[in-house]
């Protein structure tokens, strides 16, 4: 597939101990590509500082991986049952981060609709920081 312009809604919840979690929105847009065999999903999200963040998102054989540009940047691979080790890079310095995956879910279809659902434990330096449940719907711009 060539690359199709598409309206994003990503949604993401953080949630530590037993409080409940505030969902935090995002609306934007960015593009779809791929085959069925892999897609990737490029979009720019701009947090309320107004400071942007490229982000890559690609999703084939059961594994999602994302890759996040700018000041605050990581790289994070989804994989159900899988942990994954990596760093969280900040202006003041480089943190361990490790992710555990126990929802992976994607779904693409050919006309530029689609769906990722993830749940993972996320870890700072060693220690659990919070369980994280991120949803992200596309569709082509233009269509609700």
């Amino acid at each position: 597939m060539e690359k199709k312009q598409v309206l994003l809604s990503v949604t993401g919840w953080a949630q530590e101990q037993e409080e409940k979690p505030d969902p935090v929105r995002l609306l934007t847009t960015g593009t779809l590509s791929g085959t069925d065999e892999a897609w990737r999903l490029d979009y720019t999200e701009t947090q309320p500082d107004n400071q942007s963040h490229d982000v890559v998102v690609t999703m084939g054989k059961g594994v999602v991986t994302m890759q996040r540009m700018g000041p605050f940047s990581t790289s994070m691979v989804f994989e159900r049952g899988r942990r994954f080790e990596g760093s969280y890079y900040t202006p003041y310095g480089a943190l361990d981060m490790g992710v555990y995956a126990t929802q992976v879910k994607y779904d693409v279809d050919g006309d530029a609709n689609g769906e990722v659902n993830l749940q993972y434990q996320l870890d700072l330096q060693g220690q659990f920081a919070a369980m994280h449940s991120l949803r992200i719907r596309f569709c082509p711009a233009g269509k609700s």
